[in-house]
């Protein structure tokens, strides 16, 4: 029987509220029957109220708590790519429900395009590695080109650099000595002739030499004056240019060229740097393109073979999917895998069942769809935080079952029957308990008395509850009529 106590449901093997009888009407003696006459005139006595005495004692409970049956291990399997954006319909449903294997095939799956896109993204990798490989190879041949560069600016430099040195050292004081040389050679010249025109003259004036032989001599010797007065002239005039321009010039072309040489030199050993820079950012970013696109190829790969949607666990499937062309949605679910063999009870306790029940114990458990069932249940977790429910507090459990057998299955109803014992209470009648508005209140008999006193009520097993506070074992409590 399923009773209705002030504190929760209880589930009684057996509850009967037996009231004590009535006490028995006073026998009068049938020579007073004359002389009592007189007395029936006088109005009738109250009866006597019913009472019970408030007890010290153990109460029994019985409780019985609500829950589910779950599969203690169940795999969901949702749809969820990685890569492919797509829209996603069904292909085939290969199994509806029923026992599988795990890596069963249940669902085939089907993406607008998908194949197409993973062929490009197969084709996309497979040129970017070998771009990569083509910058590699370039990288290698800039690299020997970059060293001979920098050889050639650097033997340029050194060339030049050693020119500059021999032009100061020498080359500079040389051209001035022999401008200077070449002009003393020129005016030397002159006046060589000059003088052996000098000479000729003196010495054909007193000789009686032919006229026409003498005149040829004397010719030639002044044509030789001549062309040396001019070589002269210029031979001052190019001695003045050199010192005036083309030293100067000279020392400059060398001392530039040196600069540049220089300058080229750090050119080319700047433009090393920055191609060796510039190549390794290249190749960096085609490689991080290459891993981008292996990473998506990757993904696409992986949907494609989560497109077949496959048992992951030996159990019992259940496909969600309806038919084939439905569209899925991203994260739906399709199927789920049950172990049947594995099941437990969810629900939640309420505050007296806290009472007597802890994580650990063993309670039993029946199911109302199989009254013939029965079977025991481990408590694995009672959370104590509870949550209001009704005039009090829900607090969730999660209980193993063991000794069923495989035909209770996954949703059915499930109750938990808890009992225990509260040793030592003080218990009085739930009849003589009186509640409204919030309040429990009981008659106690003073005497002849009868005065109305709030209580404290407890646990209660659907015959007697325990009070809390607001009585005292011995004391006697009026039970109504009703």
């Amino acid at each position: 029987m399923i009773v209705v106590g002030l504190s929760g449901t209880w589930t009684l093997a057996a509850a009967a509220m037996i009231d004590p009888p009535a006490p028995a009407a006073p026998t009068v003696p049938a020579a007073a029957g004359a002389a009592a006459a007189p007395a029936a005139t006088a109005p009738a006595a109250a009866p006597a109220p019913k009472t019970a005495t408030v007890e010290r004692g153990a109460l029994e409970l019985v409780i019985e708590r609500p829950g589910r049956v779950e599969s203690s291990r169940s795999e969901e399997v949702r749809l969820e790519l990685e890569a492919f954006t797509g829209p996603i319909t069904v292909k085939d449903i290969v199994r509806r429900n029923g026992a599988v294997k795990a890596g069963d095939a249940l669902v085939m799956l089907e993406g607008k395009e998908f194949e197409k896109g993973l062929e490009d993204l197969r084709v996309q990798a497979a040129e970017t590695r070998r771009r990569l490989v083509m910058q590699k190879e370039e990288r290698a041949m800039q690299v020997r080109q970059s060293i001979a560069a920098l050889e050639r600016a650097t033997l340029a430099s050194d060339l030049a650099q050693q020119a500059l040195e021999l032009y100061r050292d020498y080359e500079s004081k040389k051209g001035l000595e022999m401008a200077d040389l070449g002009l003393k050679g020129s005016l030397d010249g002159l006046r060589d002739n000059q003088d052996e025109l000098t000479q000729l003259e003196k010495m054909y004036a007193g000789t009686s030499l032919q006229s026409e032989t003498k005149d040829i001599v004397l010719e030639r010797a002044r044509r030789g004056v001549e062309r040396g007065e001019i070589y002269a002239k210029f031979a001052r005039r190019d001695n003045e240019i050199f010192k005036a321009i083309r030293a100067p010039n000279d020392a400059r072309r060398v001392e530039d060229q040196a600069k540049y040489s220089k300058l080229d030199l750090e050119g080319a050993q700047l433009q090393q740097r920055l191609g060796e820079i510039r190549a390794e950012l290249d190749i960096a970013s085609s490689a991080r393109a290459l891993r981008d696109i292996d990473r998506r190829l990757e993904k696409m790969e992986g949907d494609a073979a989560r497109l077949n949607v496959k048992a992951p666990a030996d159990g019992y499937v259940v496909v969600r999917v309806k038919d084939v062309g439905d569209q899925v949605q991203p994260r739906q679910e399709v199927a789920q895998v049950v172990d049947l063999s594995k099941l437990r009870v969810r629900g939640t306790m309420n505050a007296d069942a806290l009472r007597v029940i802890k994580q650990g114990d063993v309670a039993a458990v029946w199911f109302p769809s199989r009254p013939e069932l029965r079977g025991e249940a481990v408590v694995d977790e009672l959370v104590v935080v509870g949550a209001p429910e009704g005039d009090g507090a829900a607090f969730p459990f999660v209980a193993t079952l063991r000794t069923v057998d495989g035909s209770v299955f996954p949703g059915i109803e499930a109750r938990l029957v808890i009992r225990g014992t509260l040793a030592d209470r003080v218990l009085v009648p739930n009849k003589a308990i009186k509640q409204e508005k919030g309040r429990f209140t009981v008659k106690v008999l003073v005497g002849e008395t009868q005065a109305e006193r709030e209580v404290r009520v407890g646990a209660s097993d659907g015959t007697k509850t325990e009070v809390v506070s607001g009585l005292q074992a011995g004391e006697q409590v009026v039970m109504p009529d009703a």
